[in-house]
């Protein structure tokens, strides 16, 4: 199959995802005051960040594990990350619920995000293992459930004008219980009995080896692209964050775009890597970075049409046109010089160098951060937001340096060498 139409089958789903998403937050905006779309939003975000933690501490490891590993060395290591995948699930429940207590939520709507934010953690960890074993169906099969199920609640609550957080969290949970349930009752079985007492022992030496490094990427670069969420909530609280979360829902579908195509290429590149052809990967990276700049384009146009022809289509006419207008900028300028780097990033991670990435996004987060303050102490919250490009500015630049380095150095080299000691097949657990 070409490229371009594994990239249509890989992205069909989230894409549907990311339209469902878009629509209810845009319903959550239009409906709600701006402290409830400051806390939805909020929410969100922290839960995509727990899907990162989840990717770093498993998904991310996977498919270089798989390629280095022998059959009864690979059935170890599934059992011990389903395991870990699980409990990690339960911990994410108890955080989420009690963030939910914190910003003030009634208990009943912290419980329905907390349960979907677990939930949310689990089929994220199966879609990263189907992608892993190549089929890759089953993951596009659960995305479009979710997105149909999502839709159809939006449906619900637009048609009966019944919009609150509670009913808007429980849309969210019935839709990716029904995505959940796609991968299958043997997948199941499988992700909630694998619980076994060694699981932490036996996970230590992937720790050292690749998640503790990848965690450590996943959370200095989270700092680098979203401090400033966690920052203005946190000093001038969830209405003054509603604006900025407004202007980002802009950009939310290509930040959906970017994450799938990073979920499916990195297994892809690390089969090519196992094969010994680098050509075939920096070929990749080059594609890969088209497609995703042809999707800036698509959303830089598209804003550009709203705010001329439909300035009020998307946002209450309470928010500022000024101050939206300045934050769309803003947040196309950040997601520009993102994807500069994301290519180069997933190679990175296909080839299990999470070291060089996380020392990458160690410098960019101080620069994100302290970038974050100064701007929203000196200029307000909406122009936080270019702290993240000052951040992102640096974590581009480390990247593609350690990029370079990695492809022409003996380290790596040696690492690409190793790849190819043990290759499965394609489907083979």
């Amino acid at each position: 199959m070409p490229r371009l139409q594994r990239y249509a089958v890989a992205g069909v789903g989230p894409f549907s995802g990311a339209l469902a998403q878009f629509l209810l937050s845009l319903l959550v905006l239009r409906s709600l005051g701006a402290a409830e779309f400051g806390t939805f939003s909020f929410l969100i975000i922290a839960s995509i960040f727990s899907a990162g933690v989840c990717s770093a501490l498993f998904c991310a490891p996977l498919p270089a594990l798989l390629h280095k590993s022998g059959q009864a060395e690979r059935a170890a290591l599934l059992r011990c990350i389903f395991a870990m995948s699980g409990m990690a699930a339960l911990l994410a429940l108890a955080v989420f619920l009690g963030m939910g207590l914190a910003l003030r939520l009634p208990f009943v709507e912290a419980l329905l995000f907390a349960i979907y934010a677990a939930l949310f953690l689990l089929r994220w960890f199966g879609r990263s293992y189907f992608y892993a074993i190549g089929d890759r169906l089953r993951t596009a099969r659960s995305d479009i459930v979710y997105s149909a199920v999502l839709l159809v609640g939006i449906g619900g609550l637009a048609a009966t004008g019944r919009v609150s957080l509670q009913l808007s969290f429980a849309v969210l949970l019935v839709s990716i219980l029904a995505a959940l349930l796609t991968f299958g009752l043997p997948y199941l079985q499988r992700q909630f009995l694998s619980f076994y007492p060694a699981a932490f022992a036996d996970y230590r030496p992937i720790w050292r080896a690749h998640s503790g490094w990848s965690l450590l990427g996943i959370v200095t670069t989270e700092a680098t692209i979203n401090s400033h969420a966690y920052i203005v909530t946190l000093i001038a609280g969830p209405t003054a964050y509603a604006p900025v979360a407004a202007t980002a829902l802009l950009v939310r579908p290509l930040n959906v775009l970017q994450n799938a195509l990073e979920e499916f290429e990195r297994p892809q590149m690390a089969a090519e890597l196992a094969g010994g052809r680098m050509h075939a990967v920096i070929h990749s990276a080059a594609q890969f970075r088209l497609v995703l700049f042809a999707g800036l384009l698509a959303t830089a146009l598209a804003a550009a049409v709203m705010f001329v022809l439909f300035p009020n289509v998307l946002f209450p006419r309470e928010y500022s046109m000024a101050v939206l207008i300045t934050g769309a900028a803003l947040w196309i300028g950040a997601a520009a010089v993102r994807l500069v780097r994301v290519p180069d990033s997933t190679m990175l991670q296909a080839g299990g160098e999470f070291r060089r990435l996380a020392w990458s996004s160690v410098v960019a987060c101080g620069f994100s951060i302290v970038s974050v303050l100064f701007l929203l102490a000196l200029a307000g919250p909406i122009w936080s937001i270019g702290g993240i490009i000052i951040g992102e500015i640096a974590f581009c630049t480390c990247v593609l340096h350690q990029s370079r380095r990695w492809r022409s150095s003996p380290e790596g080299a040696n690492r690409r060498k190793a790849l190819a000691t043990s290759t499965p097949r394609a489907g083979q657990p």
